[in-house]
Formats: C-alpha cells, sequence, structure tokens
C-alpha cells in the first residue's frame, strides 16, 4: 500500500515542478527577461564559435585533411575502377552505392582544386539555407560550429537538406541516404508511421528507379557493393545496431507527435560510423524542420491514401 500510494505523490511531485517551470518561463517573458537571457546566450556563443572555428582549421591544416573526404568523391568520379578497392576509413575509399558515384561523373573531368571548391561552396550554401530561419546574425554566429563538416566534405550537409526536402514537395530525397550510408534511411518511417502512403511510394519508387536505371548502366558495380557491404558489416560492431534501433523508435515517436526537428538527431543516430564533428552537421537541419513543424501543427495524412470502400 505505501508503494501504491507513493507513485500518485511521485507524479503529483512532478506535474507541479513542470508547472512551477513554466510559471518560471512565463514571468520570465512578460517582464522581459527572458528576451535579455536569450541576447545573453546568442553573444555568448560568439567567441566559442571564433574559437572552434580557428581549433578546427588549423588542426585540419596541419594534418592535411582539408576535403578529406570529397576527395574521395572526386577520385570516384574520375576512376570508377578503385570503388570497393579500399576498406573503410582508408583514405579515398569510396563507400556509397554506385548511383552516387555516376552521378558525380560529370564532376570527374575538373581538376582538384575546382572540384573541391565547387564542393566547398555548394555545401556552404547549403548550410546558409538551413540556416535562413534564424536570421542572418544568428546564422553566422552558428555557422562556424559546423566548419568541420565544411573542411572534411562529407555528405552530411546534403543529409540535413534531404529531410527538410523530404518533409516538403520532394519526399523522395529519402533516396539520397538510403544509396549513400544506407542505414539512416530509417528516417523515411516517418511516412510509415503517419499513414502518409503518397510519400512512402515516392520514396519506394523513387529509389527503385534509381537503382534500375544505374544497374542497368552498371551491373557488376551493383554486385561488387553489395558483397562490399556484407563484408564491412561485420566490421561496425553491436553498437551500430543499437543506434540504429534507437534511431526508429526515436523517427516513429517523432512522427506521432508531429516533432519533425526529431528527424536530425536520428539520422545522426542511424549513421553506421560516428567520428569526429562531421555528423553533427545533420543538426543544422533544425532551424527549418521547427519551421515546418509550426506550420504544420497537425498531423498525419493530409496526402493519405483514403481506404477503399466497399
Amino acid at each position: 500500500m505505501t508503494q501504491l500510494a507513493s507513485r500518485p505523490d511521485s507524479a503529483g511531485g512532478i506535474r507541479a515542478l513542470f508547472g512551477h517551470l513554466t510559471a518560471l518561463v512565463e514571468g520570465a517573458r512578460t517582464s522581459g527577461r527572458l528576451d535579455l537571457y536569450s541576447r545573453a546566450f546568442w553573444i555568448a556563443l560568439i567567441p566559442g564559435g571564433l574559437l572552434f572555428l580557428a581549433m578546427q582549421v588549423y588542426v585540419y591544416w596541419q594534418t592535411d585533411n582539408v576535403g578529406l573526404d570529397s576527395h574521395a568523391y572526386w577520385l570516384a568520379a574520375r576512376e570508377p575502377e578503385t570503388w570497393y578497392t579500399r576498406p573503410p576509413a582508408y583514405r579515398d575509399a569510396f563507400l556509397y552505392s554506385p548511383a552516387f558515384g555516376q552521378a558525380l561523373r560529370p564532376l570527374g573531368v575538373l581538376p582538384w582544386p575546382a572540384f573541391q571548391a565547387l564542393w566547398f561552396l555548394g555545401c556552404a550554401a547549403i548550410l546558409a539555407w538551413l540556416l535562413a530561419p534564424l536570421g542572418w546574425k544568428r546564422g553566422l554566429i552558428l555557422a562556424p560550429f559546423f566548419v568541420s563538416e565544411l573542411l572534411l566534405g562529407n555528405v552530411y550537409l546534403l543529409f540535413a537538406a534531404t529531410l527538410v526536402l523530404s518533409l516538403g514537395r520532394f519526399p523522395g530525397a529519402v533516396a539520397l541516404p538510403i544509396l549513400t550510408k544506407v542505414a539512416p534511411g530509417v528516417v523515411g518511417l516517418w511516412f510509415v508511421a503517419r499513414g502518409e502512403w503518397r510519400k512512402v511510394l515516392w520514396v519506394a519508387g523513387t529509389t527503385t528507379a534509381i537503382v534500375l536505371v544505374s544497374a542497368l548502366i552498371a551491373p557488376d558495380a551493383w554486385a561488387r557493393w553489395i558483397q562490399f557491404l556484407g563484408t564491412s558489416a561485420g566490421d561496425r560492431g553491436f553498437g551500430s545496431t543499437v543506434r540504429l534501433v534507437l534511431a526508429l523508435v526515436l523517427v516513429v515517436w517523432a512522427a506521432r507527435r508531429n516533432q519533425a526537428w526529431l528527424l536530425a538527431p536520428a539520422l545522426i543516430l542511424a549513421c553506421p560510423v560516428l567520428g569526429g564533428y562531421g555528423p553533427l552537421a545533420v543538426l543544422a537541419a533544425i532551424p527549418r524542420l521547427l519551421q515546418w513543424q509550426r506550420e504544420h501543427r497537425r498531423a498525419p495524412a493530409d496526402d493519405a491514401i483514403e481506404p477503399l470502400k466497399s
């Protein structure tokens, strides 16, 4: 009886705590203190961001790692015969599907410095677009914290853009994480959990169409990639499986509660390999995901397929 009686008391205590916190926030908002705290927070980020920027540029420059990942993409665009010849974590290893390599082929005619500059500017433009809802001042304050991804030239900012585009008019954009790092494609379950079946069909149809066209062009490359995935999967350990399960749960929970911003950390969790600050660049999607969330208070399935009536 004592234990049973303590549970309502605990629940009441938690509700009282949240009520007190809500009252404090409301009091701070009405008195103007919340705006003051907000300004102080953003100002405090400025020296931290500049220090982080300087440290990352120095380290990557000194270790000759500027463009480490984008160089692998450039080499893959120029020399398809090098695909899947290097194991993961090796310099210039190309790990993604043949479709991604084929999409890069037109850029393979560029010399490395031109490719690097184009990739850097493209990723920087994506970052600016993602942070735009914050306004240019706050966007500039946050931008230095994503410099690692700009220096490495991986695909995480592309993933961030994919999350935003997929919730809008281009659900088929989820094909990008599926056809590169594979597991992050779990974010597509957002549409399944919300019953948005037309968007599910767009994701499946777009991905299938890309695979079919690519496989017709280079069937041997697809066979090698599938074999490569099979041999490298065992090297990732149990941790990647746990993170994938957590990502799946987070995506479904977020979908049911219309919390689109949680797709960003879910995608990071699903990445098969996590290292350095690069994957955190996906968090740059949060301002636009929150914007989408405010504009779509409800809920699933404005475009859900109507059930057939008998």
